[in-house]
């Protein structure tokens, strides 16, 4: 049988509400309580006592784990939304050629003013690319 992502989601909440095992004082533990038991676990670190084959008792200390650490706030507090930086609006390349055909046009302007005509350089040569 195929499942859509809503089918799949409702029924891993149905699975994660059913109690699976029972805690020393009677209460029920359900599939979820168990999960996020696991996954505080993971993120603040345990010591748990391992025993070998030949019956010799071991302590082993797991360091708490950085991605179950973020997963929990993250829940908890919410998502840190991403600082987006702001980019300028980039300009097209006609606008660039325009702005500059008009700088150029301004200083010969500035250049001429107050001349004679036999005084006027002549515009620069095209530059090839």
């Amino acid at each position: 049988m195929k499942y859509n992502r809503k089918q799949l989601t409702e029924k891993l909440a149905k699975l994660a509400d059913e109690a699976v095992t029972i805690a020393d004082d009677g209460t029920p533990i359900t599939r979820a309580e168990a999960l996020a038991d696991l996954l505080f676990k993971k993120a603040l670190g345990w010591t748990e006592t391992r025993v070998d084959d030949e019956g010799n008792r071991k302590e082993v200390r797991h360091k708490p784990e950085s991605w179950a650490i973020q997963l929990i706030y993250e829940r908890l507090e919410g998502r840190v939304a991403q600082q987006q930086v702001e980019e300028a609006p980039r300009r097209k390349a006609k606008d660039r050629v325009s702005d500059l055909a008009r700088k150029r046009a301004s200083r010969l302007a500035e250049a001429v003013v107050g001349k004679d005509e036999d005084d006027i350089p002549p515009p620069p040569p095209p530059r090839n690319r």
